[in-house]
């Protein structure tokens, strides 16, 4: 089934004291910023975004992007259960990813809010469809009038393709934490301005063209596919954008050609903006494929510069360093959350022997699935090694994990383990020493565990937290 006709809605009729708290009292700047938001919200009403069907299933990588287990252990380096907690999708659109945030954690409910009220409209439907309507709401209102929601307070706050829509970003995500419950957790983006720069020349060219004079539609997207078809294949805007597998997704030319408000950030910046906002910004979302090792052909010989600045350099500064290198992400997509004096703890990759003794560990509950659980216990069975991309389809972490050690993830099938129960297991399924034929010592049976541990910890494949 796919989605319905969406119904031709004006939502120019933006409040005029909303832009005057905002924007001072410049008559000009108010005219213009009004005429922004009209053609932003005339354009998602046009066409709600994403466009997904209905029966359209969110991804493995959806879902553990929308993963609050994942988020609180970046945050917190605990172990959370999503029941009964309360979930914010600000700018909800089409209700996609309303969907995916229901399904990825279950047990919670989740509120949608959006300018459009077609958009408000299908993702209702969507959430109906899949019986999650009874655990949902949705609502039509601006980012900027999160406070009518009080006395509601969130646990997590969705906020996805929006941020960058805004005059100003900062400004946005102080509106979202008021809404944010005392240990919440807020996951946003800003688009890329050196990943899209080329598509930023594109809406200026198209700007000029007067493409962009009122509400782009077909005729405005026909021009522009003509155009390019027309270029040559070395020009250089249509050798940076243009793909002729999406030559005929309206949805492509709207939000990347045609895109009304569109602009792009640096990491710098985001870093300013939520200073500004005064939250602390916590970690990239795909914090896994920002690594800058990655980015050498061989990481064991880092020019011996570039590895004296990496050993002084902030972890903003890495970012930054990886973006002018690379700029291979469209959006910085990142999690944020209230200043917390006293939220440090050691990483698990500098965690010594003793620290492993009061720890616990569980998988991932976006790895932990039917499908992995079949593999792992396919791969022991068999002595083979595990292939992750089977079962979790993403550009960065292992490939494999040596059968040699990938038996002492079986107990984690079954849910959260500690370290020692752990062991205990690996001295049972492995009691002799195979070159001294001598009984398996709790350090012999440790130190696999702890390497295999680290390194999936590093992935977020499993999350392991100090006990209290």
């Amino acid at each position: 089934m796919s989605l319905p006709e969406s119904p031709n809605i004006s939502t120019a009729n933006t409040d005029p004291s909303e832009l005057d708290s905002k924007l001072g009292n410049d008559p000009k700047l108010k005219s213009k910023e009004r005429d922004r938001l009209a053609k932003i919200r005339a354009q998602f009403d046009r066409a709600p975004y994403p466009r997904q069907a209905l029966e359209a299933q969110p991804t493995p990588l959806n879902r553990y992007q929308h993963c609050l287990v994942t988020a609180y252990h970046r945050r917190y380096q605990k172990l959370i259960d999503t029941q009964g907690m309360r979930i914010l999708d600000v700018g909800c659109g089409s209700g996609y990813g309303s969907l995916t945030l229901a399904l990825a954690n279950p047990g919670t409910t989740v509120v949608g809010v959006d300018l459009s009220p077609a958009s408000i409209d299908l993702a209702q439907k969507r959430m109906d469809h899949y019986g999650f309507g009874d655990r949902s709401r949705f609502e039509v209102l601006s980012l900027e009038n999160l406070d009518q929601l009080l006395p509601e307070k969130f646990d997590y706050i969705n906020c996805d393709e929006l941020l960058y829509l805004q005059p100003d970003p900062a400004v946005g995500l102080a509106a979202m934490k008021t809404v944010l419950a005392d240990d919440g957790i807020i996951r946003t983006n800003l688009h890329n301005r050196l990943q899209r720069a080329y598509f930023f020349r594109a809406q200026e060219l198209f700007h000029l063209m007067g493409l962009m004079d009122g509400n782009p539609g077909e005729m405005e997207v026909e021009v522009v596919r003509e155009l390019f078809e027309a270029l040559r294949n070395s020009t250089l805007l249509k050798k940076a954008t243009w793909s002729s597998g999406k030559a005929d997704i309206e949805e492509y030319f709207m939000m990347n050609y045609l895109f009304h408000g569109d602009r792009g950030f640096t990491v710098p910046e985001m870093l300013d903006c939520t200073e500004r906002a005064e939250l602390d910004w916590v970690s990239m979302v795909g914090w896994q494929s920002w690594c800058i090792e990655d980015l050498l052909r061989d990481p064991d010989d880092m020019p011996a510069f570039l590895a004296m600045g990496l050993s002084m350099a902030s972890e903003g500064e890495k970012l930054h360093i990886h973006d002018l290198l690379a700029s291979e992400h469209r959006l910085l997509d990142f999690w944020c959350g209230h200043p917390e004096a006293n939220r440090e703890f050691l990483g698990v990759e500098e965690w010594e022997p003793h620290h492993w003794q009061t720890a616990r560990v569980a998988l991932n509950p976006q790895i932990n699935n039917e499908k992995f659980k079949a593999g792992l216990r396919e791969a022991v069975t068999g002595f083979n090694d595990l292939q992750m991309r089977r079962f979790f389809n993403v550009i960065w972490g292992m490939e494999t994990i040596s059968g040699a050690i990938v038996i002492g993830l079986i107990p984690l099938l079954d849910g959260a383990k500690t370290f020692a129960e752990l062991v205990d297991y690996w001295k049972k399924v492995c009691p002799i020493d195979s070159v001294s034929l001598a009984p398996t010592t709790t350090e012999q049976a440790s130190a696999p565990l702890r390497y295999l541990l680290t390194e999936l910890a590093k992935w977020g494949y499993v999350l392991p937290e100090q006990m209290d």
